[in-house]
């Protein structure tokens, strides 16, 4: 008889991954297969190209099923999933548009800006390594902040606390993952943000 998987927690079924359980990974991805198209789809504005971006994130997931470890939900997993891979995309197509133009022109120079390569899992792992050094109650108000898009407003009545003290934590937060990512956080920011 089948496991009804419907019933099971998003930390359930990841275990039931981590083991190996082919049906668990096909109840995943019968459930997040279509948001996920429609979602890459609209950003990519392109189906094929939001298909394979799909079938690398749901090879990946599969490959490492092993030591997959999931921090907050399926949900959650997918929205940095998607955003990680198309960030690369649109990275990628920027570059090979940027290409096209120089062979169109004729001028092929190495003045063409170098892509810079960085491991998006990694980085991810380091974000969220940083802001668990952030002090509790400033790694509680970004995270409600980022996470759960909840405004200072909403912030600052769940913790019974000011809208200015919430501020002081977001800057706070913020001066510290600048001081640790510089650059590269405005596109840190967009993959925490959901």
């Amino acid at each position: 008889m089948m496991k009804d998987f419907s019933k099971y927690s998003d930390q359930e079924l990841a275990a039931f991954l981590r083991s190996g359980d082919t049906a668990a990974f096909k109840a995943i991805y019968k459930k997040y297969w279509d948001k996920l198209l429609v979602v890459a789809g609209k950003r990519l504005d392109n189906l094929q190209e939001a298909e394979e971006v799909l079938q690398d994130i749901f090879l990946n997931l599969w490959l490492r099923k092993a030591d997959f470890q999931l921090r907050i939900s399926f949900d959650n997993y997918f929205a940095v999933a998607v955003k990680f891979q198309i960030i690369n995309r649109l990275a990628k197509r920027s570059r090979e548009s940027l290409r096209n133009k120089a062979f169109a022109t004729g001028r092929v120079e190495v003045t063409e800006p170098v892509a810079i390569q960085f491991d998006l899992a990694l980085l991810q792992q380091q974000l969220y390594a940083t802001i668990d050094t952030l002090p509790p109650k400033c790694q509680l108000v970004f995270k409600m902040s980022r996470e759960q898009d909840l405004s200072n407003k909403e912030i600052a009545k769940a913790l019974d606390i000011s809208e200015k003290t919430v501020e002081k934590h977001m800057t706070s937060a913020l001066k510290t993952l600048r001081t640790r990512f510089g650059n590269l956080l405005p596109v840190l920011m967009l993959l925490i943000r959901y």
